[in-house]
């Protein structure tokens, strides 16, 4: 009957300790994310588990021959962590677009001129 209680006891308390530590997950988006917020010049957009750098201006992409697929929720300012729907140079509501087929670029309108982000690939 002791060894019982005993064999009871320890066993609750190794189920009870593996419970109690809180682990936290990080994301490899999350992960880019902090690299590249390291280079205070570089002009970032988070959106949709990806983060996209700008790669320069494409003078051939026009906005009818792409598609609208969200916002930007938060321009950010210093050394603010890069959250989904944010950007380090564009202010709050800047529509951003993409091709159709495909999801490894982003483009945001200025006028005419239509600035290019690529994704930052894993790795």
């Amino acid at each position: 009957m002791k060894k019982q209680l005993i064999f009871i006891l320890l066993s609750s308390i190794c189920l009870t300790a593996g419970c109690a530590r809180e682990t936290e997950t990080i994301s490899t988006t999350d992960i880019i994310a902090k690299e590249a917020r390291q280079d205070q010049s570089a002009d970032l957009i988070r959106v949709q588990d990806r983060v996209y750098k700008r790669s320069g201006k494409d003078m051939t992409v026009v906005k009818k021959d792409l598609v609208s697929v969200t916002t930007v929720q938060k321009q950010l300012s210093g050394k603010e962590a890069l959250a989904d729907r944010t950007a380090t140079d564009w202010p709050k509501g800047t529509e951003l677009y993409q091709s159709k087929d495909s999801t490894g670029e982003l483009y945001v309108f200025q006028g005419t001129v239509a600035y290019r982000y690529e994704a930052i690939a894993e790795g």
